[in-house]
Order: structure tokens, then sequence, then C-alpha cells
């Protein structure tokens, strides 16, 4: 039984568009990525972009940002892959770019039975990675 979050009473929200990463070390950051995610699918100036389904991970440097000198602080969010062999070797290549393991993969329970790692990259960003378990 899965943990089905409530709707707002104020407001029909339908998803979460984008998400945006403010990095100090622009180009390291876009390396990356880059190495773990592929090639990004948008490109305009500085502005780099990927497609995580139906959601935009994009990538700035720190100076357009609320925090023009530095890096993120305290940021997290989940990437949701299709099999648990995904969770792990996702997390590996995270891991193989230069992350730190902050929660090796494994089969637990949050909001539903779930296949769940996480890592935090190099510039102060928490991912989680998981895949629930039917």
């Amino acid at each position: 039984m899965s943990t089905t979050p409530t709707q707002s009473p104020h407001f029909h929200i339908v998803g979460v568009n984008y998400i945006s990463i403010y990095v100090k070390d622009y180009e390291a950051a876009l390396a990356f990525y880059s190495h773990v995610l592929g090639k990004p699918a948008f490109q305009e100036k500085t502005t780099r972009g990927w497609s995580l389904g139906n959601t935009w991970l994009t990538l700035f440097p720190a100076k357009a940002g609320t925090n023009p000198t530095g890096n993120p602080q305290n940021m997290e969010f989940a990437i949701q892959v299709a099999t648990p062999d995904e969770v792990d070797r996702l997390h590996q290549a995270f891991l193989d770019a230069g992350a730190t393991d902050t929660w090796t993969p494994e089969d637990t329970w949050m909001y539903e039975n779930m296949r769940f790692g996480a890592i935090d990259d190099p510039f102060g960003v928490r991912i989680d990675i998981y895949c629930p378990l039917k």
C-alpha cells in the first residue's frame, strides 16, 4: 500500500516541471552531470538541461541564482527509474563520476516498498534514486 500525498485544497497541481541547480563551478558540474546523464537535451547560453521523465533538470552558474558566490545547500530531489537494477546502476554511475555515497541501494519502505539509494553530488545536492517494488 503506497502513501499518496493529499492534493492541496487550494490548487490543482499537476506536477513539477523543472529542478534548477545553481553552482559555483559550472564547468565541473556540467562535466559531472554529463558523465552520468549524457549530453544535455537542452542548451542555451549558460543553461543546460536534461529531460528526466516529465521533469527537466537544469544547470546554471551560481551568479544567476540566489547565492551568486556559492553552491546549493540543503537541497534534495529524487529520480525514479524503471527497474530496481537501474537504482544500483545509476547510483554507481554517480559514484564513478565523483559523488559521495549517502545511502547504499537497498530494498526499504519509504512511502511504499522500494529499491532506494542516495548520493551527494560534489556541489551540495543530495540525489535520491528509487524504484517502487511491486
